[in-house]
C-alpha cells in the first residue's frame, strides 16, 4: 500500500470525518445509504 501498489479506494463507499463515528456506524448497521464500508479519517 505504500508504494500504491494495491489500491483500495473502491473498498469505501463512504469517507468521513472521525467526528461523525456514531453516524458512519449507524450508516454501515442499517446499510442505509448503499452503505457498505465506512473509513474514518482524523
Amino acid at each position: 500500500m505504500a508504494r500504491d501498489e494495491l489500491v483500495t479506494e473502491h473498498l469505501a463507499t463512504h469517507v468521513m470525518p472521525l467526528s461523525q463515528g456514531p453516524e458512519g456506524y449507524e450508516l454501515f448497521k442499517e446499510k442505509t445509504d448503499g452503505c457498505v464500508r465506512a473509513v474514518f479519517r482524523p
